[in-house]
């Protein structure tokens, strides 16, 4: 009996895992390798509509149906998503279509390449111009198989990895105003968390010293990592590797810990912002 079923493939070349974009992805501590896993995976997905990450060819795949099929949290997948965005690997349409941008070049070669991946940007730039409407949110048929394929994928129990400590940090960066994080303050951070672990022996207490310096910043209206890593430097320069210890300093130098501004500096130069918060004889600029 003959087979008639579809296979749907892609051909990675044997440097893919050289390029400049999965080098910076791979090179974020702690989650590089999950964003080359659901970069890969949301490849493969898109191959059985040419290139569009489509649910039933009818509706576009969101972070949350991503995370279902890709075995990876929604947070991983939503920033994830802004990476694969930032560094244009993929093409995001105002419907919520996902266009994997160069996914033409790995699934095979032919005399007409050219032609099709100039089609494939063509029909990208087009639906960019246009705005156009591919599918019906509120089809009932739809949202019936959404639910089912995702009560599936419960049944299965996969079991969620705990969020880290950096993971978490992440999200304090995120969450209050600092912007996306990026690889350059992603290490960053995770060397500030690995040296004052290295010293108190303990990631939980690492990660709540970090915390409160976001809070001093974020109480003095400061979006800023760096003012936050002068925060920091300025506990581990004077060997205070806890919270505790941190609160005590405070208390005996202040008479109270550290939660509230002196003053707004929030508009005050860098220099003076770190001036500020570490004083004259504890600031250095090179």
């Amino acid at each position: 009996m003959a087979d008639n079923k579809k296979y749907y493939y892609m051909r990675i070349k044997e440097d893919f895992f050289d390029s400049d974009e999965i080098k910076m992805l791979e090179s974020v501590p702690n989650d590089g390798y999950k964003f080359s896993n659901i970069l890969l995976k949301m490849y493969l997905k898109s191959l059985k509509y040419n290139g569009r990450l489509m649910f039933k060819d009818r509706i576009p795949f969101n972070a949350q149906m991503l995370a279902t099929v890709t075995n990876h949290s929604v947070g991983d997948v939503e920033r994830a998503i802004k990476m694969f965005k930032e560094f244009s690997l993929i093409d995001v349409m105002d419907t919520g279509e996902i266009y994997m941008s160069d996914i033409q070049n790995y699934i095979g070669k032919t005399s007409t390449e050219a032609d099709r991946i100039k089609t494939y940007r063509r029909e990208i730039d087009n639906k960019k111009n246009l705005g156009v409407q591919m599918y019906d949110k509120s089809t009932p048929e739809i949202e019936l198989e959404i639910e089912k394929e995702l009560e599936i994928k419960k049944d299965i129990n996969i079991e969620q990895q705990p969020e880290t400590n950096y993971q978490k940090l992440v999200a304090v960066f995120e969450k209050n105003g600092f912007g996306t994080i990026s690889p350059i303050a992603s290490q960053k951070l995770n060397d500030e968390l690995t040296d004052f672990t290295q010293e108190n022996g303990n990631a939980d207490e690492s990660f709540n010293i970090l915390n409160k310096a976001f809070e001093i910043a974020v109480v003095n209206g400061v979006s800023n990592l760096n003012y936050v890593l002068s925060i920091t430097k300025r506990w581990y320069q004077s060997k205070l590797f806890t919270v505790s210890d941190i609160e005590a300093s405070e208390i005996k130098h202040h008479g109270k810990p550290n939660t509230e501004p002196k003053q707004d500096i929030s508009k005050l130069s860098r220099e003076e912002q770190l001036i500020a918060v570490m004083g004259k004889d504890g600031v250095r600029f090179d």
